[in-house]
């Protein structure tokens, strides 16, 4: 039970006696006494850095475990937040998609190392009044919740929160570590249940707003260009220009993009798929980034010697590997089984998504992007109305992320019992 820095000290301090004592004159007892015992005193300190060294070994495998597991899940369930809208509007093909998510998913989790390091400590500490601290195998039974839970959603193609079910599983392992009275049940509101009634509903009002404007806007398929005004203009299509700059050598127009090729000799055209392609990618970096920093606080929760920027990479590859892997059944159903999306009714559930988490992160407030992307869809599919929402797929949706947190909490609480009376 040495310490680490006793058993080095031990070892430096054998090995500097030893030096000393061979410098002494042979063949005296004291001399060939006292090297015997600084020789044992040698080995001693060598072994005991090796078994301190064999613990960190044993404790390295379950935190690696723990987080490439999760990681490689919350990939396979939580790309389809940025790709269903451009696979169910027909911008992308699913394949094409997966691997623009994913590249977005890698992007955000390597960024995560230096804009999100401080959510670690803030994630680990928010759920009980005392830090968790505890052997691998509880925090094993805390992974292989997540693990079973986001298993079993992912094969069903049901959208849930990778946060939602990582706390319920270390408020259940809280619970038996250190009973009731100290989960910060507080917290647990703020941070979870409030955000689960706020977050769909307010993305359902944006999305459902956004899509009624932009179909106003989108009778002539807009497109915003730039580009060097052609000498003629037609007078038959200038009544289609929302917004013209004459009188200068490079012009902005806000019109179909047969108007901007007929006013232009040279262009470069905004059109809504480039903002289609662009808020999904954001919403893949952003989405990274608020979530690899909790996964790597879980196999921090073993307290072992491994370095943070080693975890990062292998959460970086294991979520990019189940976003390639594993992405499809999640997808089809945020894609095209609440409401058939086209290109209108999909842009406006990007924009809806983007703008609300980025306005909400900024002003602090606590909002889930799986909740957000299942509110925008429904809110654009019940603005081309009722009839268009399968609503059967929306009730096991919402099922599924009212239960995520108290099952995720008891099953960890059941198993983390288990492993730790088995590991006394």
């Amino acid at each position: 039970g040495e310490s680490p820095s006793f058993t080095e000290d031990l070892l430096t301090t054998s090995s500097e006696l030893t030096r000393q004592v061979q410098m002494l004159p042979s063949g005296t007892l004291r001399a060939e006494l006292a090297f015997q015992i600084f020789e044992i005193g040698n080995d001693i300190a060598i072994c005991g850095r090796a078994k301190l060294v064999g613990k960190e070994d044993g404790k390295m495998f379950p935190s690696l475990f723990s987080s490439a597991t999760v990681a490689f899940l919350n990939g396979a369930n939580d790309i389809s937040r940025s790709i269903a809208v451009l696979v169910g509007a027909g911008i992308r093909d699913y394949k094409k998609a997966c691997h623009m998510g994913t590249i977005g998913t890698m992007v955000g989790s390597i960024l995560s190392l230096w804009l999100a390091n401080r959510m670690i400590e803030t994630f680990t500490k928010s759920w009980t009044a005392l830090p968790l601290q505890t052997s691998s195998l509880p925090i094993l039974g805390v992974s292989f919740t997540i693990t079973l839970w986001l298993i079993a959603m992912t094969w069903l193609g049901l959208p849930v929160s990778t946060t939602h079910a990582i706390a319920g599983a270390i408020i259940g392992l809280g619970l038996i570590t250190q009973g009731w009275e100290q989960v910060l049940w507080g917290k647990v509101a703020t941070k979870i249940f409030l955000p689960l009634l706020f977050s769909p509903f307010l993305a359902f009002s944006f999305s459902w707003l956004l899509y009624r404007t932009l179909a106003y806007l989108d009778k002539v398929n807009p497109c915003l260009c730039v580009g060097e005004v052609s000498p003629q203009l037609d007078p038959d299509a200038q009544g289609e220009v929302i917004a013209l700059v004459p009188k200068r050598r490079m012009s902005f127009v806000f019109a179909s993009a047969q108007v901007c090729r007929q006013f232009f000799h040279h262009q470069v055209g905004i059109t809504a798929d480039h903002f289609h392609l662009l808020s999904a990618m954001l919403i893949a970096v952003s989405r990274a980034l608020n979530d690899t920093p909790k996964i790597v606080a879980l196999g921090l929760l073993v307290q072992n010697s491994i370095s943070q920027p080693f975890l990062f990479a292998v959460v970086t590859l294991a979520m990019g590997l189940g976003s390639i892997v594993g992405g499809w059944r999640v997808t089809q159903t945020l894609a095209k089984r609440i409401t058939q999306l086209d290109n209108r009714t999909g842009l406006s559930a990007n924009l809806t998504i983007v703008s609300l988490v980025a306005v909400c992160a900024n002003l602090g407030l606590p909002v889930s992007t799986t909740h957000v992307t299942g509110g925008a869809i429904l809110g654009v599919g019940v603005a081309k109305g009722s009839k268009s929402v399968f609503w059967d797929v929306v009730r096991n949706i919402a099922l599924a992320w009212l239960v995520t947190l108290p099952i995720c909490a008891n099953l960890s609480a059941a198993i983390s019992f288990a492993l730790t009376r088995l590991s006394t």
